[in-house]
Order: C-alpha cells, then structure tokens, then sequence
C-alpha cells in the first residue's frame, strides 16, 4: 500500500501514548504544559490508544463499575494534576476531595478520609481530562483510538504501529511513543464481552466475568487479597445482598438468593490482609533506614543491610505505641542497643505485654499447615479491632504501617537494579506480597463484609491455606479444591483472584513480544553478583527503552506497570512515586522545540 502525506503532515510531529490510563493521562499533561511553556508553534499530534473508550479512567477505574468496588488509598492521597512547573494549561486543577466538594451530588463522600468508588475516581479523571482536550492550542491535535496496539516496526528514526485488525498505513509514523499499558501489558484479561468459562482467569469488568456464575454454585478463588475481595462483593453484594449494621455495630448480610451457595478462598499462606481506615498519618521520621547510608554499600544485599533496618523500624513503631499503652516513654536514641535496653525494662515490668515478633508479624500460621474456618474470621475480627485503634493507639497497627514510610526511600534503593540479584528476586518473590499485605490492605468497610458473610455461611476459609484445585469435570462439577490428602471440596467455578506482574518466563502481551523478537528492546537482568530477570522490559534512568544491543532508544520511552521490577510500587494514583512522565514530557517537548529551531535556521539560511 502506498503511503501519501500532504506537506503538512509531513512538517507535524506525532506521538503516541499507548494504553490511556491515569498514567497515560499524567504524561498528557504534563506535555502540555512542556509545550506550552516553551511556546511550541509547529503542528503536533498526540495521538492515544486505549482499549476501551473510558480514556484517563482506563480500566481500573472505568466509571460503569458498580459502586461497592472501593479504593484502598483515602481520598486524601488522590490528585490528578501536579504542583510542579510548568504549570497545567489551565486552571483550576482541583484534587479530588475539592473536585468532591464542588459537586452537590458528592459533597457527602468529600471527606479526606474516606476510600470513595473507583468508578467515582475514574469520573474525576475522566472530566479532568475533558477539561484538558477543551483548552488545546491550535497547533495540537488530539487522535484517538480505542484499540489494543498489538506491534509495533522500526521506520528509520521513526516507528510504526499496528493494532488489533488495523495496520501500520492507518496511523503515521511516530517520532516518540510513550508504552503505559498497565496491568494490560502484564497479560491482564480485561474483558468487553459476557463469560462463560469455567475458569475465569481475570475478573475485571466483574459484571462481565462473573454473570454467568449461577445462584447456588460452589466457586473457588485463588488468591485472598484485594482482588478476591472485589470478586466476593461481586458475588454477594453485586447480586442484590444486602449489609446492614445493628444496633451494636456488628455487620450483617441478608441473603438474596442469587449468589454462590459457597466461595472458598485459597493461597499459600491464608493470611488475610490487614485492613485500613483513611486516617491520616502523623509523618514520623525513620530512625534508622537511610537511603544515602545503605546504598554506599552497592549492590545492596537486601537480608544483610536492608531487613536488619526494617525490624528496627518496625520494633520502634511498636514499642512508641505500646509504651504509651503504659504511660511510659521510648526514648530515641543513635545506638539501637539503647532502645532494646528500655524494651527489656518494660518487659520486666510488664510481664503481661505482648512482645514484638518480627516471625508472627510476617506469618501468624507458619507453624501450621492448614487453618480452620474460625481461625481466619477470628483472625479479621481482630485486625478489624486493631485497624479501628489506629496507628497511633495499635501497636500492631503502627508496626504495620512502618511499611507505607519505609516504601518510597526504599524504592530509591530498589530502583534500576540496586540490590544484588539475589537480594531482587527475593523481594519480588516474598518481600513484595508481605508488604503489601500488611501496608496496603483494604477498607475496613471492605474486610467487615468479608467477615459477615463468612457468619453468613457463604464464605468459607476451611481451604485457605494450601490448597490445591484440581480439574476433574468426570464428577459432575469442574474439579476438587484439596487441602493436602485430608479434605476436598467439589467446586463449579474456579476464579484467579489475582493480578498478573511482569514475569520472567513469559511475556503475554503481543506488543511487548513484537519488541522483543524484533531487538527493540529487551528483558532487564539483574548480573550483580549473580541473575535475575523480573520480567519487565530494560530502560535507563530517564525511562527510555534499552534495545537488543544496549543502547536507549529517544524514540520510547516507559512509565508505570510496565516498569514494575526496575521500579517499584507502580500500582498507586501518585504522581510522584516513579514519575517518569515528566522527564517524558522534556524530552519530547526538547526534541520538537530543536526541530523548530533547525527548520528556522534553513528558512533563514535561503
């Protein structure tokens, strides 16, 4: 097929932002903003591709998701534009609780604390960025197209994409593509049409996954953190159950009929996530973890330098909150020793006080192989209680949250291959699901409700820990969930309630195959003092794609999911934990800004 470009085509730069999320909304922004600081007056086309039409929102908090799907990040924490310069190109840039205020219908949620719908963040976004294509200069263009880009072909100093049944000649050749795919590029299943397998690998959009779930089905989950929480209100509340709270401020669920007779969540270790009010936090410095400190020693051994510190955070944060529970006070002092000195005095006044224990904190079960129901709502009962204590009067609760400060100076670490290898894959292996357990759980609202339907009997944890499913469909049923030889359970549906990362074996999205086979770019491997590969695609500091050969690539660059295992912690609303966008959005803005003053110089010149 023969391409025809006019003259103007020809002079007008194009970009392309593959996968419109939150993400891909940040970069947008903050181009803007680039391009008009420096008064670009060439023709620019952005040009988005998203696979669905909820662009901004993307499809983690596309708006038609029912309302019982809630953030686990308080509303406090959300903010879709930024205080850095060069300023939005327009004004006022309200964070969400403002932009909650401003609006009659939503002035009840505007509370700093509260953990709002995602579909309620995902309307936020959505309008943010409305407000952004209505206020575009004259010389930008915006293109959109709602289609999964599945390859992708060098063209000299350009690149040329291809999309689910389009090809390359539909869209121009990019002088700089910006790969913000989100948990899509990691092989997530987002769905667009009704289900009917019985095994659902992915569950969101759940009103498309799950429908065809039948009242009275006995269904299996694998998996027993936030996602398995949002298939279980799927499941219940999503099938006209109903919550209510008594008199006593106990929760309760009345049946409707239409749900599972029987979810039974299952993983390794069966232990439930620590769940979260909105409060805010007292910012307290760390005591010990300094970035600068543990980083001279690189590569940084992560049991040797990194773990030691870690416990030694989180025992202060316990033993703060524990010694006020007494009327004492920890004294902070340079030399550990002198702060487990004052631990053993307090002990040995009170006896009675539970002593911190790094082992429990991290597994309350792991002298035992399997766990009875009562067991694990007993435990939700009383994380729910100390949860509802706060950081400030739970020790646990404090030793807990000693994560959320520890994480950013951590990633400082993490980032861009700082620990040695072995160090890398074990914090990815183990390290990464602790934390996010204990540090990053779900709403209290969220965790009360798993624990009345477990007293409603629709939600069963006799096979939480362990258990193993196998298909046998000869049985009248899909298969058998297995705790070791002990017990079984016959299963109709089974559900993976989790969310797929980056991995080293194997590399799900087409886009990401394309730029691998074709050394565009390649998987990063971690060769300090031995390899690790954690699956995502190499980049330098600045963001930019490492081909086959080593070099950075000025024409792609990455930024957030995609970049999970050289960066951590991409899975958040901040604008500032790994943000690559704005970097993105210079180099760009440079780049054109450059062209400008050459295509000047030559009309000069004649």
């Amino acid at each position: 097929m023969v391409r025809t470009v006019t003259k103007e085509k020809q002079r007008t730069f194009n970009v392309a932002i593959v996968g419109f999320g939150p993400k891909g909304f940040y970069a947008f922004e903050r181009l803007l903003a680039q391009l008009k600081a420096r008064k670009v007056q060439d023709p620019v086309a952005i040009h988005l591709f998203n696979q669905n039409k909820f662009f901004a929102a993307g499809n983690v908090y596309r708006p038609d998701q029912p309302s019982y799907l809630l953030m686990n990040y308080a509303n406090s924490n959300i903010n879709c534009w930024t205080d850095e310069g060069p300023p939005a190109i327009l004004e006022p840039t309200p964070d969400f609780v403002s932009w909650l205020q401003s609006k009659p219908e939503y002035t009840r949620e505007a509370k700093d604390e509260a953990f709002a719908p995602r579909a309620l963040v995902g309307t936020y976004l959505m309008e943010s960025f409305a407000r952004l294509c209505s206020r575009l200069p004259t010389n930008i263009e915006l293109v959109k197209h709602i289609y999964t880009v599945t390859g992708i072909e060098k063209a000299e100093n350009k690149y040329r994409l291809y999309t689910e049944g389009n090809n390359s000649c539909d869209y121009p050749e990019f002088n700089k593509i910006l790969l913000t795919t989100g948990h899509l590029g990691c092989g997530a299943g987002f769905l667009e049409e009704i289900q009917s397998n019985r095994f659902i690998d992915f569950i969101y959009p759940t009103h498309l996954a799950l429908e065809h779930i039948e009242p009275g089905a006995k269904v299996a989950m694998q998996g027993f953190g936030l996602t398995c929480i949002d298939a279980i209100l799927a499941l219940t509340e999503g099938r006209a159950g109903e919550f209510t709270v008594n008199q006593s401020g106990e929760m309760t669920y009345r049946i409707s009929g239409k749900e599972p007779k029987k979810i039974y969540p299952y993983s390794r270790t069966g232990i439930p996530m620590m769940p979260r009010t909105g409060s805010l936090e007292e910012k307290q410095p760390l005591c010990f973890f300094a970035a600068d400190r543990i980083k001279s020693t690189e590569p940084v051994s992560y049991d040797k330098s990194i773990l030691p510190l870690i416990i030694k955070e989180c025992t202060v944060s316990y033993y703060k909150v524990l010694f006020k529970d007494y009327r004492w006070r920890l004294l902070i002092l340079p030399e550990y020793e002198s702060i487990l000195e004052q631990i053993k005095v307090f002990h040995n006044y009170n006896p009675e006080a539970e002593r911190f224990n790094w082992e429990k904190l991290l597994d309350p079960f792991a002298d035992q192989s399997q766990l009875t129901h009562m067991e694990v709502a007993d435990t939700i009962e009383k994380l729910l209680v100390e949860a509802e204590k706060g950081v400030e009067k739970s020790p646990l609760n404090a030793a807990f949250a000693t994560w959320r400060r520890i994480s950013s100076v951590f990633n400082e670490i993490y980032s861009f291959g700082g620990l040695d290898a072995a160090s890398h894959k074990l914090f990815d292996r183990k390290y990464f699901g602790i934390f996010n357990r204990i540090a990053y759980g779900p709403p209290v609202k969220s965790m009360k409700k798993m624990l009345a339907l477990a007293k409603a009997g629709i939600l069963d944890f006799d096979f939480v820990k362990g258990a193993t499913f196998e298909v046998e469909e000869s049985t009248g049923t899909y298969g058998l969930l297995k705790v070791r030889s002990q017990k079984e359970q016959a299963i109709d549906y089974l559900i993976n309630a989790r969310i797929p990362r980056n991995n080293e074996n194997e590399t799900p999205s087409p886009l990401y195959r394309a730029i691998l086979q074709k050394g565009i770019g390649k998987k990063f491997r971690n060769t300090r003092g031995g390899t690790y590969t954690p699956g995502c695609l190499d980049m330098d500091s600045r963001g930019r794609l490492v081909a086959a050969d080593g070099i950075a690539d000025e024409a792609i660059s990455l930024y957030g999911t995609p970049t999970e295992g050289l960066t951590l912690d991409n899975d958040t609303l901040s604008r500032k934990r790994n943000n690559l966008a704005s970097q993105w959005a210079i180099d760009v803005a440079q780049s054109i800004v450059l062209i400008e003053k050459d295509k000047n110089c030559i009309e000069n010149d004649s």
